[in-house]
């Protein structure tokens, strides 16, 4: 392979959160690895101004900020921008409600709420910081699959070559579509809401969700007395909603959840994305690896997207970066131990997911007694909702 102009140990394409986050993890065990971009490195959202505010926001769970930290890209986050999340307050469609607490299940925070593009632009200042190469802005013609060694072929003549591959493109991932492993995809016919408002009345660090139909509004507290939301409606819905003034959407979302911390205003342009489903055929291949949205895709009613793609980050560094790692990192002996680490993190989530939505959705009334009925039981059973508490803050 003398000809080739670039080797490293891993490449990993797509350079989003979870994209990034899985050069540093990986450079930081200690591989030679290149991260590529077929856009401008960070795209519009890390342009963003410091003063601005992003109404694209991730609720991360405890364990995913503790390993950022070991990362050494938590520490280059604003203290002043990030928010925990100390209590949760979930509606059913009846007045029913669920209330989870940080305190009664020992624990420091149930969440911690950062802005997309300051997540983005810390995991980028520490992957800088690790002297990683960056080829952005890249086209790509084709990949090449070989024994040994996976080649993507440029545009401009270059030749990329490393033993593993990592997807790290997005939901609508080059890299899965040449590998040919299949997708199953299901459509909600929704789209999720998202703007930042900032509140009359403090939100006490309480997160908000109300259940009603097919209707999922959540609440989630920012800093200086703000909250960003997710309202998950049709498309026709999401559509008027996103035809509003500024006014009269504040007015639209203080109503729909119950006006509890007053008059609110906007502060960041809505904006809207489609809410799908996506199952994958296989998270491997030979020299390949899949990982975040390229892997899966699932509901945003719990909040647990990024989350689910960076557990795909420490799972698959941990394969093939282990003592038990003894081939090369594309193997797919190796690969496939990652993907058996994440199959029932994966599908727990994706069932929770979907058949909340499905569960939801279903107007018929005594589906709707049930599904209330068991939230009020619940609400009533502290020692098991700890237990869920603790599953959730991995």
């Amino acid at each position: 392979m003398a000809d080739l102009k670039h080797e490293f140990d891993i490449m990993v394409l797509g350079a989003g959160l979870v994209g990034v986050a899985t050069a540093i993890a990986l450079k930081l065990k200690g591989h030679r690895v290149m991260l590529l971009e077929q856009g401008k490195v960070g795209g519009e959202r890390a342009g963003l101004g410091l003063a601005a505010w992003d109404s694209r926001i991730y609720a991360l769970s405890p364990g995913n900020v503790a390993w950022l930290e070991q990362l050494g890209v938590w520490p280059l986050l604003d203290a002043e921008r990030v928010c925990a999340v100390d209590s949760m307050r979930i509606w059913g469609d009846d007045g029913a409600a669920l209330e989870l607490d940080a305190y009664a299940a020992n624990l420091a925070s149930l969440s911690v709420i950062v802005e997309g593009s300051r997540l983005q632009q810390a995991l980028l200042a520490r992957l800088m910081s690790l002297d990683v190469p960056v080829n952005d802005e890249i086209s790509i013609d084709g990949v090449d699959w070989n024994p040994e060694n996976v080649v993507l072929h440029a545009a401009n003549g270059g030749t990329y070559a490393a033993p593993l591959l990592v997807g790290a493109d997005g939901a609508y991932s080059w890299l899965r579509a040449q590998a040919d492993i299949t997708l199953r995809r299901h459509d909600y016919a929704q789209m999720g809401v998202v703007a930042n408002f900032a509140c009359e009345h403090p939100h006490q660090s309480q997160a908000c969700q109300w259940f009603r139909g097919n209707d999922v509004l959540a609440w989630l507290p920012l800093p200086q007395q703000h909250i960003s939301i997710v309202w998950s409606v049709d498309n026709a819905r999401a559509q008027a909603l996103m035809a509003l003034d500024a006014d009269t959407l504040a007015q639209e979302v203080a109503a729909a959840g119950q006006h509890r911390l007053g008059r609110l205003m906007l502060v960041t342009p809505a904006q809207a994305f489609p809410l799908a489903m996506q199952e994958t055929s296989s998270l491997v291949k030979p020299g390949l690896a899949l990982v975040g949205d390229a892997a899966h895709l699932v509901h945003p009613l719990a909040g647990q997207g990024v989350n689910l793609g960076f557990r795909d980050v420490q799972a698959l560094a941990e394969a093939v970066s282990g003592k038990q790692a003894r081939r090369l990192p594309g193997d797919i002996f190796v690969l496939r131990r990652y993907e058996r680490a994440r199959k029932a993190d994966m599908m727990s989530m994706r069932l929770l997911t979907h058949g909340l939505s499905m569960l939801y959705a279903r107007p018929i009334p005594w589906v709707r007694m049930l599904r209330n009925e068991g939230m009020k039981c619940l609400n009533r059973m502290p020692a098991l909702k700890k237990q869920l508490v603790h599953y959730a803050v991995i």
